[in-house]
C-alpha cells in the first residue's frame, strides 16, 4: 500500500491519471485510469466510473470541469500527512474505460464537394455581406443556417426519442470544410454538456488527434459556458470557427462570446416552421423557401434564437429551455422546417440552390439515422 498523495505525485511522464477510492479502511483501493491524451483526459473515465465518489487527478490545477464538477481534486491539494492524501491505498489501474453516451449517425457523401464551408463561416465573422444571389458562395453562407437549424433539430429529435439523460435541451455539432458532420453532442447532465459530449465523441473516434481538424466549424445552440469554453479553447485548431444560436443571458454564458459569435449577428437567424402561432414568429413572406406545398396562411415562421429567448426568464438560460412556454414547440418547428425545405422543388435551379439542396438532403439524412450509443 501507499499513501494517496505519494501515488498521485509520482512520475507518470506526460500521462494524466485520475481515479477514485473504494473499499474500507483495511482494503482501500484507488481505482485509477491513465491517459496519454489531454484531449481524452483520464478524469472523464474516472467521473463515469466513480458515481458520486470524489475523483483525484494528477492534473493541477484541475482542468475544464472545475467550473461544473466540484468533487475533482488536483494533486497539489493532497498532503502526505493529513486529509485524503494521507490515506493508505492499493492502486489498481482500470483496463476497461468508461465513457459517457454519445450521439452517432451515418450519412452519405459529404455535401460540399471541393470544400469551402469554412471559408464562408470565417468570412462572415468579419463581414455580414452575402455573396451574389445564385452563386455557390452565397449557397455556402446560407448553408451555415441549415447546420445550425440541424443542431436545434438534433435536440428536438433527442427529446422525441427520449434519449437517455437528455438535460437542458442543448446541442452541438462539429462540421468539416466539406460539410460532413464529424461529431455531435447533446447535454446529458453533470459535466456532459453538449460541447463536451461532441468533443469527447470526436476524440474517441480519433484517439491520436490532439486538436480539432483544420477548417472545421462548430455549431452550438447556446453560448458555450465556462467549462465548454475551456475545453474548446484547449483543443480547437488555430482556424476553428465557432457559432452559437441562442445567447445565454446568464453570467456563465458570457465566456463563450470570447471564442464564438452568434450566427444571427452575421446572417439572418435560422427559422423554424409551425402550424400554430408561436412566440418569436416572423412574417411568413409567402412561405417561400419554407414549404413545398401549402399556403402561407397556414405557415408560421419562427426565428429560433429569438423565439427561445422570449420564452425565458432572467438568469442562466440553459436550465429553462426544456421547461419554458413554447420552447419545446419551437424546437419541434426546426425539424419541420428542415423537412419542408428539403422537399422543395429546386429542379433546374442555380448553383446556390443546388448546394443548399445538397446540404439539406445530407443533414436530414443524418438526422434521420441519429441515435445515442455507449
Amino acid at each position: 500500500m501507499t499513501k494517496l498523495a505519494e501515488f498521485m505525485q509520482g512520475d507518470f511522464g506526460t500521462d494524466n491519471v485520475a481515479g477514485y477510492l473504494s473499499g474500507g479502511k483495511t482494503n482501500r483501493r484507488f481505482n485509477y485510469f491513465r491517459s496519454s491524451s489531454a484531449a481524452l483526459p483520464a478524469f472523464v473515465n474516472a467521473l463515469e466510473a466513480a458515481g458520486r465518489a470524489k475523483v483525484y487527478t494528477n492534473l493541477d490545477p484541475a482542468p475544464w470541469p472545475k467550473h461544473i464538477v466540484q468533487n475533482i481534486k488536483g494533486k497539489a491539494s493532497l498532503q502526505l500527512h493529513e486529509g485524503d492524501g494521507a490515506l493508505e491505498v492499493t492502486p489498481a489501474e482500470q483496463a476497461v474505460r468508461k465513457w459517457p453516451s454519445r450521439v452517432i449517425s451515418t450519412s452519405g457523401a459529404a455535401p460540399v464537394g471541393g470544400g469551402g464551408l469554412h471559408a464562408a463561416a470565417r468570412g462572415l465573422m468579419t463581414s455580414a455581406t452575402l455573396a451574389a444571389e445564385g452563386s455557390r458562395e452565397r449557397g455556402l453562407q446560407r448553408a451555415l443556417r441549415y447546420y445550425m437549424l440541424a443542431t436545434y433539430a438534433l435536440v428536438d429529435i433527442s427529446g422525441e426519442e427520449s434519449f437517455k439523460g437528455l438535460n437542458n435541451y442543448i446541442g452541438a455539432m462539429l462540421v468539416g470544410d466539406d460539410g460532413a458532420i464529424l461529431a455531435a453532442g447533446i447535454n446529458t447532465g453533470s459535466y456532459r454538456h453538449a460541447e463536451v459530449s461532441m468533443l469527447l465523441s470526436y476524440f474517441r473516434s480519433h484517439p491520436t488527434a490532439t486538436a480539432l481538424p483544420a477548417k472545421s466549424v462548430v455549431f452550438s445552440t447556446l453560448t458555450p459556458c465556462k467549462q465548454c469554453t475551456a475545453y474548446l479553447t484547449a483543443v480547437k485548431a488555430s482556424d476553428t470557427v465557432i457559432y452559437f444560436g441562442q445567447k445565454d443571458t446568464g453570467k456563465d454564458g458570457r465566456a463563450g462570446e470570447k471564442i464564438g459569435k452568434q450566427l444571427s449577428e452575421k446572417t439572418s437567424a435560422p427559422h423554424g416552421r409551425s402550424k400554430t402561432a408561436l412566440t418569436g414568429t416572423v412574417p411568413d413572406e409567402g412561405g417561400l423557401g419554407v414549404v413545398a406545398t401549402g399556403t402561407a396562411s397556414g405557415i408560421h415562421k419562427v426565428a429560433i434564437d429569438q423565439g427561445l429567448t422570449s420564452c425565458m426568464g432572467s438568469g442562466s438560460i440553459a436550465g429553462q429551455i426544456g421547461e419554458a412556454g413554447d420552447s419545446r414547440e419551437i424546437l419541434r418547428s426546426t425539424s419541420d422546417a428542415l423537412i419542408h425545405k428539403t422537399v422543395k422543388d429546386r429542379s433546374g435551379s442555380d448553383a446556390e440552390a443546388q448546394l443548399k439542396q445538397a446540404v439539406l438532403t445530407y443533414v436530414t439524412g443524418w438526422l434521420g439515422r441519429v441515435t445515442l450509443a455507449a
